[in-house]
């Protein structure tokens, strides 16, 4: 009961978000309406395909059947793209740059993630950070090394003991990307009152939909 509790006001809060930085006050009408139930029908018989029943994380071995809805979704998404930046083109300039720019909002998201992961797996930036600091400690002891021995003194340098940085990380973390995220993030681009772009509005709010009420809000970062 309570996931389902955090299911119902993530939902809020999302759709919230959704609606108003997404313009969705322009774009909702009943075009995306009658876009949304076939769409949300149709995704989730697909998604109860047999050769479907994969995640992205078990992509190397996808089946063929996966392989052609993929590629199929993803030329889809390309032609409602181009289409988008089209009706984009058709407004001002600094809207261009604006919509685009948008992009970079879950490329930040994303890489922010792959970066906590190699941290906490890894144990990465706190190994870079003593290795940069034992190559300091280094070279200062050979510069001090090499003022001795101008000054005909014999003393030996004092060098770092080289030894593997304690991870103070207890458990790992584990990407996986929903398909949820990928159209909530694909909503925010269908802001127009276009009839195509209110369609495509429809239909990844379906897919959206789909995702929350087959698996709820499953995390990005999860704890391994």
């Amino acid at each position: 009961m309570s996931r389902h509790w955090s299911d119902l006001f993530d939902g809020i809060s999302y759709g919230l978000i959704l609606f108003i930085f997404g313009n969705y006050s322009n774009t909702l009408s009943w075009i995306t309406v009658a876009a949304f139930y076939p769409s949300l029908f149709g995704y989730a018989l697909i998604a109860e395909l047999p050769f479907t029943k994969t995640s992205l994380p078990n992509i190397k071995n996808w089946p063929k059947g996966m392989w052609a809805v993929f590629i199929t979704a993803v030329a889809i998404i390309l032609v409602f793209a181009g289409y988008h930046i089209y009706l984009g083109y058709l407004l001002p300039m600094p809207f261009v740059i604006y919509y685009v720019s948008c992009l970079s909002i879950p490329a930040v998201i994303l890489a922010s993630s792959f970066l906590l992961s190699k941290e906490v797996n890894q144990n990465w930036c706190r190994t870079k950070l003593y290795s940069w600091k034992t190559r300091k400690t280094n070279k200062n002891a050979t510069l001090q090394h090499q003022e001795q021995a101008d000054e005909g003194t014999t003393l030996l340098p004092v060098t770092a003991a080289p030894h593997s940085v304690p991870n103070p990380y207890t458990r790992q973390v584990a990407i996986h990307l929903h398909h949820w995220q990928i159209f909530y993030v694909l909503a925010f681009f269908t802001r127009f009152d276009h009839p195509v772009s209110q369609v495509g509005a429809g239909i990844v709010l379906a897919c959206y939909m789909e995702g929350i009420c087959a698996y709820g809000y499953d995390r990005l970062v999860n704890d391994g």
